[in-house]
């Protein structure tokens, strides 16, 4: 955890984390990349050619293919349907309550559920730590569930942490004949004569087989000497969007959609958002708003068509890049 003498002297919700930790350092360009494929040196002048857009591609489908898993079992992309209830820990009093009152604003805008006490069963977790890979062990350790793995060979992948903030997510499957089961590993998870029935659809459409994929608990670990001197609002609306949706693959920077989640990815080429886009907010309200029985296909379809339309309103800073 980190010294709450060092965060008690931030005053502002907009103050920067000061936490221990060297600050980020901005990647510099390798003296070999003149070499690079589509370079050509005249007389030590450099030509780099602007990549063309591939127009058989849609660069929003291919973000949600990209960034959103669907199910393994329903090939849909899931979303929490129980109320959400947010626990945050590792920061000073008023800047845990911060961080949760703007995943509950960013929540109620996408129109997920939200849990209406105060003493609600918290299954989104955010936690902040110093020492965050002997925090994910010991999570794998007590509650490997939480670490949403589905093999066992997969848990040890899933309990190293190798970025500034990561997520870990379980999830279930829904049927059509209203059984539901984890996404987990469990070798009696489908007996019958246990009363264990396996979740399944029902056959005859491409729309949808009656099948719906939800997210059962979010949770978020936070190198809190990785993420010293960024703005406490940035580090908020990022750890929402993470939350409110299965997300992977957010390692490298993306340049289809302007997105907040590009704060922490690596050797992004221009300024990352410090709020959530128009976009990320589209992907979200879209998610939610979909019916959660219907294909994968049409779920992505929805997703991908609501972040172009926002995007297209949007100013040209957070439009198409």
């Amino acid at each position: 955890m980190a010294p709450r003498a060092a965060w008690m002297a931030a005053g502002a919700a907009g103050a920067t984390l000061l936490l221990a930790g060297a600050a980020w350092g901005e990647p510099q360009p390798s003296a070999a990349a003149g070499g690079a494929a589509g370079a050509k040196d005249l007389s030590g002048v450099t030509v780099t050619a602007p990549q063309k857009a591939d127009p058989l591609v849609d660069p929003t489908t291919q973000f949600v293919r990209q960034h959103l898993p669907e199910s393994p079992f329903s090939e849909q992309y899931p979303r929490f349907h129980d109320p959400i209830c947010i626990k945050v820990q590792g920061l000073p009093l008023e800047f845990d309550t911060f961080i949760e009152r703007r995943i509950v604003e960013i929540a109620a805008e996408v129109h997920a559920p939200l849990a209406k006490t105060v003493d609600c069963t918290a299954n989104v977790h955010v936690i902040f730590s110093t020492e965050p890979q002997a925090q994910l062990e010991d999570v794998a350790k007590r509650r490997d569930i939480l670490i949403g793995y589905q093999f066992r060979p997969q848990l040890r992948r899933l309990a190293k942490f190798t970025h500034p903030i990561e997520a870990r997510y379980v999830t279930r499957s829904v049927g059509d004949n209203g059984e539901s089961a984890l996404d987990t590993f469990d070798p009696d998870r489908y007996d019958p004569a246990m009363g264990k029935n396996p979740p399944h659809g029902r056959a005859g459409s491409r729309l949808g087989n009656g099948m719906s994929a939800e997210i059962v608990h979010s949770l978020i670990i936070a190198d809190a000497n990785k993420v010293a001197g960024e703005k406490i609002d940035a580090v908020a609306d990022y750890v929402a969007v993470l939350a409110l949706a299965r997300w992977q693959g957010l390692e490298r920077c993306n340049t289809a959609i302007p997105t907040i989640l590009n704060l922490m990815s690596d050797a992004c080429p221009a300024e990352a958002p410090e709020a959530a886009t128009p976009a990320d907010l589209a992907l979200l309200t879209a998610l939610y708003t979909s019916d959660p029985r219907e294909s994968g296909a049409l779920q992505r379809m929805a997703i991908a068509g609501r972040i172009r339309s926002e995007m297209k309103k949007a100013p040209p800073s957070q439009g198409a890049p």
